[in-house]
């Protein structure tokens, strides 16, 4: 039997309470990583400001050492709330999901967060240091470098964001392919596609230099060579199990004829 107009309405508006409480849920998580980012935001602009080496930050307006504070405290708290931000993510999806996809969506998230922090931390620890040194002495000769603090906290923070964003690549690729949305075939035929947009997004959350970029679209080209054989992998399991699934399912001879 079809569905009344009613019936239909009324999922409709289930779905768009659901979606309402999930950025209710997504903006209070949002709040107290930022709560908790602001209250110690001495601690945070010190280590912020340590790959400058002892390079003093300037301020061209009397509000901007409010609103660096601010903004600093916002990028953190993103970042620091990014395990319930994503959960929310997937559990919005989950409600269309069997129960084994539900338990894989769980699995998903911790992977995902785990993977989010590790991206942020390898750019910190590796990456980070490395850009600042080569774009804060380039034209050394010719230049007297200021840095404006807005614009230097911008940079790291959209920095560590993106490189957290591509550590997820094989998270949310295995996912997708445990789901049936995507298979290590399609992936392999796509990449070219995949790596021109690893690109763009490198350069919108990188400085237009060519160094910056690439230092962020090799981490996700490795990624992404990774995340299609393991999607291989899955797949290989995959197919097993629904083949022995097949042959316990498959009544015996002496009982069809019995």
């Amino acid at each position: 039997m079809s569905k009344s107009p009613h019936e239909v309405e009324m999922s409709l508006i289930e779905h768009l309470d659901e979606l309402r409480t999930r950025i209710i849920v997504s903006l209070i998580a949002f709040l107290v990583g930022f709560g908790i980012c602001f209250a110690f935001r001495g601690y945070l602009l010190e280590l912020l400001v340590a790959p400058l080496d002892g390079k003093t930050l300037i301020t061209l307006g009397p509000t901007e050492a409010f609103m660096t504070v601010f903004k600093v405290s916002a990028y953190c708290g993103l970042i620091l709330s990014s395990p319930v931000l994503i959960y929310q993510i997937w559990a919005f999806v989950s409600p269309g999901l069997k129960n084994k996809e539900k338990k894989l969506v769980i699995v998903a998230t911790i992977s995902t967060s785990i993977l989010f922090f590790m991206g942020v931390a390898f750019a910190w620890i590796f990456v980070l240091p490395r850009v600042l040194g080569f774009l804060l002495t380039y034209g050394g000769d010719y230049f007297n470098q200021q840095v404006q603090a807005v614009k230097y906290f911008s940079f790291v923070a959209l920095f560590l964001l993106g490189f957290g964003i591509m550590f997820e690549t094989p998270a949310m690729i295995l996912t997708l392919t445990r789901l049936g949305v995507v298979d290590a075939r399609s992936l392999a035929k796509y990449r070219k596609y995949s790596i021109l947009l690893g690109c763009v997004v490198s350069a919108v959350l990188t400085p237009p230099d060519i160094f910056s970029m690439l230092a962020m679209v090799l981490p996700f080209y490795v990624l992404y060579e990774i995340s299609i054989q393991l999607s291989k992998l899955v797949q290989k399991r995959k197919s097993k199990k629904d083949a022995t699934e097949m042959v316990d399912d498959t009544p015996d001879i002496g009982e069809t004829t019995g």
